[in-house]
């Protein structure tokens, strides 16, 4: 029976790092946008997967990406591996490039490109991906045994889904891992951030910003500070806005996607706790927000 496994052939991983060429038009190749390994490294991050760049054992690129599917695959994330591989942030680059062709045609022939070719070497193994892009769902299909495996539903974002990134967190204080740990406190917000503004039906226009995230998510859920609300409440959400640019500045100083900056400092363990403890409060408050609002509505 096929599974998401046959994502990890090296033909397919070559399409996503920007190796191999996903469409040509006889004026223009098209490949993926190109990773080096530190943004692979980066790019895993967005999952949970540890892996320093700038520390660890150096190998190919092509085996980190196989690394962060392999990962993805377990944890059942195929479709926000997708959803993150396809952003539309991450061909701003490429689109530009064509002067002469509209940007929004030019992104999605590229993603259509990538997918058309996947099952192109995916025939080979009899079988193929189905999608449908506007919900981000993908599903595997055994062109032999008939049998379709589809993939989670990436809005389902809960206290399950917190507690797996709490242990995520955790588990980089155990080893010592303290960068990662700043990376993946600042993650954890952010997806929660993201989860509730899709949860709306908005468009999230400024992934990778966590300030602005925030502001627009208190916007969406009226989360701003008012007279009319209990003064200790107020001085609450004001300490979280503290929260929030403390965690998005130590990241962008100190963290593990951004290689060996002049700024970094040493981390300290206590530090580091008090760093991963605020952005689990935070989120799971910010969920509670989301999931109050729903059942008022």
């Amino acid at each position: 029976m096929k599974d998401w496994n046959v994502l990890k052939d090296r033909e397919i991983i070559d399409l996503m790092i920007g190796d191999s060429m996903v469409k040509s038009d006889y004026l223009y190749d098209y490949t993926m946008p190109k990773m080096s390994g530190p943004k692979i490294c980066e790019f895993g991050s967005l999952f949970g997967v540890d892996r320093d760049y700038w520390s660890d054992e150096k190998k190919s690129r092509w085996m980190y990406m196989e690394d962060i599917i392999d990962y993805v695959i377990k944890k059942n994330m195929v479709n926000l591996f997708f959803k993150e591989l396809l952003n539309l942030k991450r061909f701003r680059k490429v689109c530009m490039e064509e002067r002469y062709k509209d940007s929004n045609q030019v992104y999605w022939d590229y993603v259509y490109g990538f997918l058309k070719r996947t099952n192109e070497i995916l025939f080979f193994e009899k079988c193929h991906i189905e999608y449908d892009l506007e919900r981000w769902k993908f599903s595997i299909i055994d062109d032999e045994d008939k049998i379709i495996i589809e993939s989670e539903n990436i809005e389902k974002v809960g206290n399950d889904y917190i507690k797996e990134l709490k242990n995520g967190i955790f588990d980089t204080i155990k080893n010592e891992d303290y960068n990662s740990c700043i990376t993946k406190s600042r993650t954890l917000i952010e997806e929660v951030l993201i989860y509730g503004i899709e949860q709306k039906n908005e468009i999230v226009e400024a992934k990778g910003d966590i300030n602005k995230l925030y502001a627009k998510f208190k916007t969406l859920y009226n989360m701003h500070q008012s007279q009319s609300i209990d003064k200790r409440i107020n001085n609450l959400l004001s300490g979280f806005e503290k929260i929030i640019t403390s965690i998005s500045s130590m990241r962008d100083e100190n963290s593990d996607s951004h290689g060996r900056g002049a700024k970094r400092i040493k981390l300290e363990k206590h530090h580091v706790l008090l760093f991963a403890n605020a952005s689990i409060t935070m989120s799971e408050f910010l969920l509670s927000v989301v999931e109050n609002n729903k059942k008022s509505n």
